[in-house]
């Protein structure tokens, strides 16, 4: 390997086990998030790889590759490794032995297709899912980036309407929310809306309305008695023997513990950001992803990859959980180009490891049309990103 200045951004032509060894030297301890796609070892032949090992060689070709990583990873950094249920046991056998199960992190479930087309017909169960393994360094220096997910829809648990939030909560006043969207819809009431505009127009309304009136809408609670502290089940108690009242327990650094009738009040609001112009409930992320749509990413970034090609909303959203703008992040098995291309985005500082020839006609042209910000495609409007940086090629 020819030496260099400290590239912005890096792209390695060969075998994935020489390059790390040989990255040892400049980038030990720098890593922050390795973000691994391997061959799943599906059995099949295709244009830019063999997927069809036996299970002992995947095996003896992924130990060392992990291995190579661990004095890669910054002592805060960590590991994920995406595969379907072929290898699964094996390789999360190897990132227990390399990383540590005590450094385990989260399996993560991504749904990636329906059941719909030929995997329906199978014997068994429909197999519509890949995992993410993630791995820390060391689980108690690393730092989870809160993420969040958007919820189709209105959860429809709040069903109640708050008239006058506003107000001291010794005034608050509820209804049906039903009734009240259909009052301001102009109808006496939730069956004369539905008689005037249908189900399920009258429903896409209501949820439109709460969500755009979210700090009127709430739900009831009942709190888990002994999971609270001694101040919040006195209150909880004593709203029970005094069911019409709401009673506000005021929590400092924390947001207030409001009831009636022995429930708490959870306000809509507090689920509601807007996101691409529109209000919609966010949720903490969970370990199953369902909505990171794999359909129509065929073209995304300009380059069609047989088989396993991954969405960049994927990536994305592990580059944002484990790492910070200015970050390195690794891909040893880069295909065509997808993490760099999100960590560019992203601005974060990228390697990619690549042995086909596909990086040449496939990743390094993708990845030169980030930089020129020709790629419109994939989370581009999202980050925002028109273009900028740059890359060194490096043949081993």
């Amino acid at each position: 390997m020819k030496k260099l200045r400290e590239p912005e951004n890096l792209l390695v032509h060969g075998d994935n086990l020489v390059a790390l060894a040989k990255l040892r030297a400049r980038f030990a301890g720098k890593i922050r998030c390795v973000y691994l796609d391997p061959p799943f070892n599906t059995g099949r032949t295709f244009a830019q790889y063999n997927d069809s090992l036996g299970t002992q060689e995947w095996v003896a070709m992924m130990r060392p590759r992990l291995l190579a990583l661990v004095p890669l990873l910054a002592e805060d950094g960590a590991v994920f490794a995406e595969i379907d249920d072929t290898q699964l046991a094996h390789l999360s056998l190897l990132m227990d032995e390399v990383f540590g199960a005590k450094n385990r992190i989260s399996t993560i479930t991504v749904v990636r297709s329906a059941t719909t087309g030929h995997k329906a017909i199978n014997a068994g169960p429909v197999h519509v899912s890949d995992f993410i393994l993630a791995y820390a360094k060391d689980k108690k220096q690393w730092r989870y980036r809160p993420q969040v997910r958007t919820r189709d829809g209105l959860d429809p648990a709040y069903g109640t309407w708050l008239d006058d939030p506003d107000a001291p909560p010794a005034r608050w006043s509820f209804r049906s929310l039903r009734t009240a969207i259909a009052e301001k819809l102009g109808h006496a009431s939730s069956r004369a809306a539905v008689a005037a505009l249908g189900k399920g127009a009258f429903d896409r309304q209501l949820a439109l309305l709460a969500l755009a009136n979210a700090r009127h809408v709430v739900r009831f609670a009942q709190p888990r008695y002994e999971a609270i502290g001694r101040a919040a089940q006195a209150i909880v108690d004593r709203s029970r023997a005094e069911p019409s009242r709401v009673l506000v327990l005021e929590r400092e650094g924390r947001s207030p513990f409001i009831v009636r009738a022995g429930n708490r009040i959870l306000f809509l609001g507090d689920k509601v950001r807007i996101v691409r112009g529109r209000p919609a409930i966010v949720e903490p992320l969970t370990n199953v992803w369902t909505d990171v749509p794999f359909q129509g990413i065929a073209r995304e970034g300009g380059v069609v990859f047989s088989r396993n090609k991954k969405p960049e909303r994927l990536v994305a959203r592990v580059l944002a959980m484990a790492t910070d703008p200015g970050d390195w992040v690794l891909d040893p098995f880069l295909g065509s180009g997808t993490t760099a291309a999100v960590a560019h985005k992203m601005n974060r500082r990228w390697i990619g490891i690549e042995s086909g020839d596909h990086l040449a006609t496939l990743a390094e042209p993708r990845l030169s049309r980030v930089v020129a910000g020709e790629d419109a495609t994939g989370i581009s409007l999202e980050t925002g990103f028109v273009g900028g940086g740059s890359f060194t090629v490096m043949e081993l």
